[in-house]
C-alpha cells in the first residue's frame, strides 16, 4: 500500500491468491475484483452481475469490506450505483480510497467535468 500512496500504479492481478474458507460467492467477488486494472473502477452492482448474482450488490459490498487481501484485490476501486464513493472500510475510509483512485487516474462518474482531466481532490 506504501507504494501505491507514493504514486506507484503497479498492476497486481497476475498474483494468485488461495482464498481456502472463505464462502465461495466471496471468492467469486475478489476474482472479478482482482482483474480490474489500475485507474480502471467499477460497481458493487456490476460486480453482483458479472457472478451471476445481480440481486445481491450489498452483499457484494460486505464480501468487500472483509477482503483479506487489499491492493492485491483492490477493493477501493469499486464504488456504489451511479458512481459514489462509499463503503470503504480501511482507516482513512472513503478519504483514502479517493486519494488511492486519484493516484492510478480513476475517472469517477461517466464523462469529464467541466475541468476536464484535473486530478480529483481529497479534503483533510
Amino acid at each position: 500500500m506504501t507504494g501505491l500512496l507514493e504514486g506507484d500504479r503497479t498492476d497486481l492481478s497476475f498474483i494468485a491468491c488461495g482464498f481456502e474458507g472463505v464462502d465461495p460467492f466471496a471468492t467469486k467477488v475478489y476474482a472479478v475484483t482482482q482483474n480490474l486494472a489500475p485507474g480502471e473502477t467499477s460497481t458493487y452492482g456490476e460486480i453482483a452481475d458479472e457472478i451471476g448474482e445481480k440481486q445481491r450488490a450489498r452483499e457484494v459490498g460486505q464480501a468487500l469490506g472483509h477482503n483479506p487481501l487489499p491492493i492485491i484485490v483492490p477493493c477501493h476501486r469499486v464504488l456504489g450505483a451511479g458512481g459514489k464513493l462509499t463503503g470503504f472500510s480501511a482507516p482513512g475510509g472513503v478519504q483514502l480510497k479517493l486519494k488511492m483512485l486519484e493516484i492510478e487516474g480513476a475517472q469517477i462518474g461517466s464523462a469529464p467535468g467541466l475541468f476536464g482531466d484535473l486530478p480529483l481532490s481529497v479534503k483533510t
